[in-house]
């Protein structure tokens, strides 16, 4: 099918009566508990037996997984005005980000985009290059201490740590590592709370939040303690440094000096801090596991770093950016979006009836047979100009696509490729032995538990200078 039989089915007045095809399930949860056992392992052998497009039921949900380039742009470009956020999955954020870019559609949405988004442009975004790099060399210098004596890594543990630091640094202009164990605790409570709420069929929170757990009500309060203590600090300061939190406070929509109140300061503050800091650290502990499996990355990543790594401006770092691309296509922390449907539709030639679920995985849409060769394997050489110019603009959407693509993309870029490359300039990473590399999907793809690497020192030739043997 083209992208002409595609328009030419939205336009039809009529609708077919195809039906999709799709796992029936038992009679009272459907498919909800092969879902909740493996997520990804079930949806992926759903396509595999059905083909690009899927009917579930998961208890009284009624979900269609679409799964090829020309689908995706069909629901979240092209016709993206026939499908809304008003789903599941956002009501459960909502808990945790107000209506915020995660959490609002329509006006609310536009609003919060326009007065962000001059503050995530690639001009503005490039200037917070000396705090990533200051945050990385901090950590780098207590990487040295730890490779002196073969000590052990938790690559989770230190991405965490550290794109919270860049967060805190770029976004507030301060040093909160005093908060950051309670942050990181309080986001890992809210965002496995969010799942769990979003795969059980009735969920009494959104009765009323009187009904959300004493864990996950304590969390937010901790998140808000500290976001409102910043937001208060900033508005009774005289001087205001350019970061973030400044460029929001000076944010007008429109001439007449309308801007963001506190709790639209906190709503987006806080959606910054949980897009922009976990989904950050997910994808580079995915990138530094798959660029440790891969000598040949390893010699690219080396070589490139010692060339560019101190003063590297945004484009200078190709092999570093394609090895972060493949690893996102490989693992996107976004590996989920849920739509829902405002009218009836086709899509491939079936109906999508009005009010229905509409799923897309990047996950699955990035290992399609059809459109990656050897979909599995990790191969950074993908994303050469020749390559992406071969393939569909649509099968690739580890930042979504359309009216909602992620607004934060070139900050991930820029934070992910420096410290990649600064990283590389000092250090190999391997995975220590006996260890299974296994994300967990939830609202994003993460790791539920430490992912242990042993450093190995770098040479002036860009040799690898093996630490001491680990002390049993």
């Amino acid at each position: 099918m083209g992208l002409s039989d595609l328009t030419q089915d939205s336009a039809n007045a009529t609708v077919t009566n195809k039906s999709v095809p799709g796992p029936k399930g038992t009679v009272l949860w459907g498919s909800l508990k092969e879902f909740q056992a493996d997520a990804i392992g079930f949806l992926d052998e759903s396509v595999q037996r059905y083909g690009d497009i899927v009917r579930f039921r998961f208890g009284p949900v009624v979900a269609y997984l679409v799964n090829h380039p020309e689908y995706v742009e069909h629901v979240l470009v092209r016709e993206s005005r026939r499908y809304d956020k008003n789903t599941r999955s956002v009501s459960k954020l909502r808990a945790t980000c107000g209506d915020s870019l995660l959490s609002s559609d329509g006006d609310p949405w536009l609003r919060h985009r326009r007065l962000i988004q001059p503050a995530f442009q690639p001009r503005r975004v490039a200037e917070f290059s000396p705090t990533i790099d200051a945050s990385t060399d901090e950590m780098l210098r207590s990487w040295e201490a730890n490779a002196s004596i073969g000590q052990e890594i938790d690559i989770v543990s230190e991405m965490m740590g550290l794109t919270l630091a860049i967060a805190a640094r770029a976004f507030f202009a301060s040093d909160i590592r005093e908060q950051t164990a309670v942050i990181e605790q309080a986001l890992e409570v809210i965002l496995q709370d969010t799942w769990r709420r979003l795969e059980t069929p009735f969920d009494f929170a959104a009765i009323s939040p009187i009904f959300h757990r004493s864990g996950f009500r304590r969390a937010i309060q901790e998140i808000d303690e500290v976001v409102y203590r910043m937001i208060a600090q900033r508005r009774e300061c005289n001087f205001s440094p350019d970061d973030l939190l400044s460029r929001l406070l000076h944010a007008h929509e429109t001439d007449d000096g309308t801007g963001f109140n506190d709790k639209e300061l906190r709503d987006a503050v806080v959606t910054l801090l949980l897009a922009g800091h976990e989904t950050t650290a997910n994808a580079l502990v995915n990138a530094f596991y798959l660029i440790s499996q891969s000598t040949e990355t390893q010699d690219r990543l080396a070589c490139e770093a010692n060339q560019h790594a101190l003063n590297a401006e945004p484009g200078e770092l190709p092999e570093t950016q394609r090895a972060f691309m493949e690893a996102i296509r490989l693992y996107p922390s976004i590996w989920i979006i849920e739509r829902h449907a405002v009218e009836a539709d086709q899509i491939g030639g079936y109906s999508i009836p009005k009010g229905a679920t509409v799923i897309l995985s990047p996950y699955l849409l990035h290992r399609h047979q059809e459109f990656w060769r050897t979909p599995q394997a990790f191969d950074p050489d993908r994303f050469t100009p020749d390559k992406i110019s071969m393939r569909s603009r649509y099968a690739y959407l580890p930042f979504g696509l359309g009216p909602h693509r992620c607004i934060g993309e070139h900050m991930a870029m820029l934070v992910a490729t420096r410290i990649l490359a600064r990283v590389h300039r000092h250090f190999r990473l391997r995975l220590v032995a006996g260890q299974s590399f296994n994300p967990v999907p939830g609202i994003t793809l993460r790791h539920a538990s430490p992912v242990r690497m042993m450093l190995e020192r770098i040479d002036q030739g860009g040799l690898a200078i093996h630490p001491p043997k680990q002390k049993k």
